[in-house]
């Protein structure tokens, strides 16, 4: 599916800079409901406005431009319709830009949510997207009180972190991080920080993972920003950070540590999976829906008005719902439709396919996420074979805990030593 065949129904542009809706009505929340419901996933992009600066986002802009409560509340409101019969915990995520600038924001719209969702017997869960730099007591305290979750956006070392995600205007923000971490941890013990690699932060990528586990993370994940030029020196040093990282992994996991290295934990359960592989990339545009600080619709939050004109919004809340481009993602088949040889792709085991947004940006199609990315997954793939293959046969009673979805080597006894990689 080609950009130009991803037109919503309305015909219309959303402006870069529009203003907010000031009132969302019970009636205009159900004329922008899909036809086909059971959205159980919000994202919710409280601000664009960021105090980081980091050199790959994603987003179009950081400008002051503020979701504003009339809007927020309809967009809850929206999600408590759209999931339909599911019965199952709905999930609404702050983002943005850096969300906990919105903290005022935030603070209105959770015990509404928890109250609407009572009101219709659901269960609604509030979670945030942070760059850990901008997080007070009262924060703290108020995500306590409604058991929210949070996820860390961090690039690792403060080397990596200074240069890729600086403050705006300037200024190293890895001391805020170190601040913070420690704090949401003690409130969160299991929660990730995710990193993104580009070619300046590959060869740090071991040191970022044991710079986490001395900050307290037991989970970490570490994803490839597919659109930075990569060349085949950048890919020789991927290769051998990855190898040494699974060197990590195996290590901690044989010597009983609580440690989630997404990457090879997935990797491991996905070559063991008795289920075959989603035909769908992720739940963009079928059960998760980003509502921009406009109020526009988009199918997740890597979405925005900077992607061909933008062509690919859902719609807007009290507007009409784009279900042409939702049948798009619906009938979306990884092996069928996909440019590349996912059928005949050694990495097939362990690739879950790609991010839809990343398609677009790369080649401008649904369906063919470049080069960059597949060799990156291979990449991957290899280590995450040599990593079963080793914990096969050292330590088998591990990868059986791995696999079926047990805590990373709770429960292991510490072994001796494991023979080196072979060279």
């Amino acid at each position: 599916m080609s950009a130009s065949l991803a037109s919503p129904n309305s015909g219309r542009a959303p402006s870069a800079c529009g203003e907010c809706p000031r009132s969302v009505s019970w009636p205009s929340i159900y004329s922008s409901l899909p036809a086909i419901r059971s959205v159980h996933s919000l994202d919710l992009d409280v601000t664009e406005a960021c105090n980081l600066a980091c050199i790959y986002c994603f987003k179009w802009q950081k400008k002051a431009v503020h979701m504003d409560e009339a809007t927020a509340k309809g967009a809850i409101d929206w999600l408590l319709e759209a999931s339909g019969e599911f019965r199952g915990e709905l999930k609404a995520n702050f983002m943005g830009g850096e969300p906990l600038l919105r903290f005022d924001l935030i603070q209105k719209i959770v015990p509404y949510g928890k109250m609407r969702a009572r009101q219709l017997g659901k269960n609604l869960h509030f979670g945030c997207t942070t760059n850990c730099t901008h997080l007070t007591d009262e924060m703290m305290a108020f995500w306590r009180r409604f058991g929210m979750g949070f996820h860390c956006s961090i690039d690792g070392v403060p080397e990596v972190q200074n240069h890729n995600r600086p403050f705006l205007g300037g200024g190293p923000s890895s001391s805020a991080v170190e601040e913070n971490v420690p704090r949401i941890l003690a409130y969160r013990p299991q929660v990730m920080a995710r990193a993104t690699v580009s070619p300046f932060s590959a060869p740090a990528l071991l040191a970022g993972a044991k710079y986490f586990s001395r900050l307290g993370f037991k989970s970490m994940t570490f994803k490839a920003a597919v659109n930075c030029n990569w060349t085949e020196g950048d890919f020789s040093t991927l290769r051998s950070q990855y190898e040494r990282l699974g060197d990590f992994y195996v290590d901690a996991v044989i010597a009983g540590k609580s440690l989630n290295i997404e990457e090879f934990t997935k990797g491991l359960q996905n070559i063991h999976s008795l289920e075959p592989t989603s035909h769908f990339p992720c739940g963009a545009g079928r059960g998760v829906v980003l509502v921009d600080p406009r109020g526009d619709l988009w199918p997740c939050h890597r979405f925005g008005p900077h992607q061909c004109a933008g062509q690919f919004t859902l719609g807007r809340l009290g507007g009409p719902f784009n279900d042409r481009l939702r049948d798009a993602f619906l009938r979306y088949n990884v092996v069928e439709d996909a440019k590349r040889d996912c059928r005949n792709c050694p990495a097939a085991l362990t690739c879950r396919s790609w991010c839809y947004a990343e398609c677009v940006d790369s080649t401008n199609t649904f369906y063919d996420p470049g080069r960059e990315y597949c060799e990156a997954v291979r990449i991957l793939h290899n280590e995450v074979l040599h990593v079963h293959d080793e914990l096969r046969s050292t330590r088998p009673e591990i990868l059986r805990r791995i696999v079926s979805g047990a805590r990373n080597g709770q429960a292991a006894a510490a072994a001796p030593g494991r023979p080196e990689r072979a060279p």
